[in-house]
Formats: C-alpha cells, structure tokens, sequence
C-alpha cells in the first residue's frame, strides 16, 4: 500500500511539473530535461539516452522553449514511433543551441501535413518566435530526428 501511495505521489508530482516546471528556473534546464526523460523512460519503458552539456548560458524564455519542444518531441515517439530507443541531445556552442531528439522507430513522411496534430507545428512555431530553425528528418521506416537550433541570447 505503501509503495502504491509513493508511486502515486511520484505520477502527480511529474504531472504538476510537466503543465508548469517551475524548478526550471532554480534547477536548471539540464535537470529539467534528465526529469522528463526519466519519466518517459519509466513510463513507458521506452530506453531514453540522454546527452547533455552545462546548464546553458540563455534567458528563461529560451529553456522554457527548448524543454518543451524536446517533451512534445518525446511524446510523439511515445505515441507515434513504435520505438525502442530515443535520444535526447542538447548542446551549446558560443552563440546558440542545439536541441536534438531521434529516435529508431517506424518514420514517417516529414513533408506530409497532419490535421489535428499540433505537436509539430508547436515546435515550429516556438523555434521560430526565438529567431531559430526547425529540421525534421524523417520517412517511413527511417526514424525521426527533430533538430532544433536557438540562438542563446535570444
């Protein structure tokens, strides 16, 4: 009973964080993204590598940008992939940011449009309010690679 009631705790905790993580701004991005890519890995028993530079030199509004961009691209290969792995990538060189999320599942096409799903056009649309690009790489039994770039003092 015991072990149930932590379990259920640990679930509204990771839930909590994910509609507002506030301890990205005390903890950091790079703690935020090891959170989310423990809870898709213990969710859903997805293996999740995870590569992760220093915390980046970069205002609020782009970690905001860059975590939720890498969840959304998280739970898309939950949903969509059929996966067995995922890889979750972040780096910054001097004057932006390299957000990378791929993984080995079932592909599809990256110049098809997807009515009612929002998932792609989010990032898109978050990447570009920074003055960032937006690649996804993907076909039909291929996998997909989402590379998001930001400039870090955006």
């Amino acid at each position: 009973m015991l072990s149930l009631a932590k379990a259920g705790l640990a679930e509204m905790r990771a839930l909590i964080f994910e509609l507002r993580p506030e301890s990205l701004a005390t903890e950091g991005l790079i703690a935020a993204l090891e959170k989310q890519a423990a809870l898709v890995q213990a969710r859903h028993e997805l293996a999740v590598h995870v590569t992760l530079c220093d915390e980046p030199e970069a205002p609020l509004e782009v970690k905001e940008a860059l975590y939720r961009i890498a969840q959304e691209a998280l739970n898309n290969t939950v949903k969509h992939a059929q996966a067995e792995r995922v890889q979750l990538h972040l780096e910054q060189e001097a004057d932006e940011i390299l957000l990378e999320v791929y993984d080995d599942g079932k592909g599809f096409d990256a110049a098809g449009s997807f009515p009612g799903h929002l998932g792609l056009k989010s990032m898109r649309e978050r990447v570009a309010r920074l003055g960032g690009t937006l690649w996804i790489e993907s076909a039909p039994g291929e996998g997909a690679r989402i590379r998001a770039q930001i400039p870090a003092g955006t």
